[in-house]
């Protein structure tokens, strides 16, 4: 993992982290019991207008006050770029626009330095817009202390659609509070 790989990584995990714990720094202990999804979450039908990432945050980049949290619907595939998908303790994960494509390799010399190759940093640029940061909320705000994965029954490389508010944060992230989840051909509570 090069100096860029190992920053990218840190800055994610830090800005989960980070929102999660805020002030309070404790996550608590009242972790629900793997595989009860609270059903406010799961949408029976898809939500309208839902656009992918790379939509989503061009549209909020575009804005006056992109940091300002807005309502949205995301579409997205599960899985991180580089780095962890899922945040262990809590019911927060990462989401790419199901365009984003992993570049293929072509730089295998030992001579390649990944950080200066003009190529290699636009494929890094590109990865980090086509990805965004999600933390589900119940129904008193809170994103729940357990694995977003068993919370709602999902995989890496599954489709959801995310209904919630989003902003860029600090840091240039997308991120999304995710206040309703839709995952499609499944159903709510499959």
């Amino acid at each position: 993992m090069n100096v860029y790989q190992k920053t990218l990584l840190a800055g994610v995990m830090g800005t989960l982290l980070a929102t999660q714990t805020g002030c309070q720094g404790s996550l608590g202990t009242d972790m629900p019991q793997a595989g009860t999804a609270p059903r406010f979450a799961l949408l029976e039908q898809e939500p309208s207008g839902s656009r992918g990432v790379l939509e989503v945050r061009s549209d909020l980049e575009d804005r006056e006050t992109p940091d300002q949290w807005s309502e949205i619907v995301l579409v997205g595939r599960i899985g991180s770029i580089e780095g962890e998908t899922w945040d262990p303790n809590r019911a927060a994960f990462v989401v790419v626009d199901r365009s984003y494509v992993e570049p293929a390799q072509t730089h295998d010399s030992p001579q390649h330095d990944a950080d200066n190759c003009p190529f290699c940093r636009a494929n890094r640029k590109k990865a980090f817009a086509s990805s965004a940061l999600v933390e589900i909320l119940d129904a008193d705000g809170q994103i729940p202390a357990m694995h977003a994965g068993r919370l709602l029954g999902v995989d890496e490389g599954q489709t959801v659609v995310l209904q919630g508010q989003g902003r860029i944060d600090a840091l240039g992230n997308l991120a999304v509070r995710a206040t309703g989840v839709y995952l499609p051909g499944e159903g709510a509570g499959n």
